[in-house]
């Protein structure tokens, strides 16, 4: 009886050892597609542990480049189960750093993401972060407990969620008017075709971003609905929201006390929810709005109320 425990030991060890080189061949095979969709993936050296419940990887000052992003992190473990080599778990307790010639992104501890492939062959991804960061010339801007997850379908379709419970957007959306319980589900079409370094062709040509439903709250204003986003061969926005809210002006006062409308602006959109809202109350129903962009218009009820710039710009 001893013998065979010995023995079963023994080959336990050596399959995990097969399985632990399995895992940094598949590490170099990431690497080596990265590159050659213009992603450059390093790190000065792996560290490997976990015997005999896992498998982990941990890199060591690890650097990503794509086109004008760099992405620092100084360490991230690579987690597998032994028996399960489809399910893979990324976690660092260090800050992530993520610089653009814009803007600078800080990503906060702890991170962890989930990647596994179910039966029916399709990847889920799930990330959970503390918080994140965004540095630019004049703001800080601040996500709070941000969860994202990607699912694709087998028909070239990303499903995505994602759910936030604060975004910190300065000027405008700040103290009061912090952006609360965002919610966003919807999916990005011909995924597959995206090329991180030209994404213009793809949303003017093959995909769009389309937005299933929405919802978050601005103080006491509730806004929820769907959306579509895409572009023109011009590289003008393209998209039609349709949306219910129980206070859709306070939003409007919002940008006008940060002078990013003007009066005239403000007072076209008061008469046109106003209105709205009366005949909503008629009938008994929430009031409804539809707002679209296109060859740089935005318009709310078909009345163009600003200029939206061009994405060359």
């Amino acid at each position: 009886m001893f013998i065979i425990f010995i023995s079963l030991i023994i080959l336990y060890f050596i399959w995990y050892l097969r399985i632990s080189q399995v895992t940094e061949e598949k590490l170099i095979i990431l690497k080596n597609n990265l590159k050659q969709n213009d992603i450059i993936l390093t790190w000065e050296n792996l560290e490997k542990f976990g015997f005999p419940y896992r498998v982990v990887n941990k890199l060591n000052f690890v650097k990503i480049k794509l086109y004008n992003t760099e992405v620092f992190i100084e360490n991230l473990d690579i987690i597998y189960q032994p028996w399960n080599i489809k399910h893979v778990i990324l976690k660092s307790s260090e800050i992530i750093n993520i610089l653009n010639q814009n803007n600078k992104i800080i990503i906060h501890p702890d991170i962890i993401a989930s990647i596994r492939i179910n039966k029916l062959n399709e990847k889920i991804l799930a990330i959970n972060l503390n918080e994140i960061s965004i540095l630019d010339n004049q703001y800080t801007h601040k996500i709070n407990k941000p969860e994202i997850y990607f699912r694709d379908d087998n028909k070239n379709n990303l499903l995505y969620s994602i759910k936030i419970k604060e975004l910190l957007y300065q000027p405008f959306f700040i103290e009061n008017n912090v952006i609360t319980n965002t919610d966003i589900n919807g999916s990005l079409a011909n995924y597959k075709n995206i090329n991180i370094n030209n994404y213009y062709t793809w949303l003017s040509n093959e995909g769009g971003i389309d937005i299933d439903n929405f919802k978050f709250n601005i103080n006491k204003t509730f806004i929820n609905g769907n959306a579509f986003i895409g572009i023109d061969e011009n590289k003008d926005i393209q998209s039609s929201i349709s949306l219910e809210a129980n206070n859709l002006y306070e939003l409007f006062l919002i940008f006008r006390n940060k002078n990013f409308i003007n009066e005239n602006t403000l007072e076209t959109s008061k008469f046109i929810i106003k209105a709205i809202e009366i005949a909503s109350k008629a009938s008994n129903k929430i009031p409804k709005f539809s707002i679209n962009i296109q060859n740089g218009n935005l318009s709310l009820m078909g009345v163009k109320l600003l200029n939206v710039k061009n994405l060359k710009y």
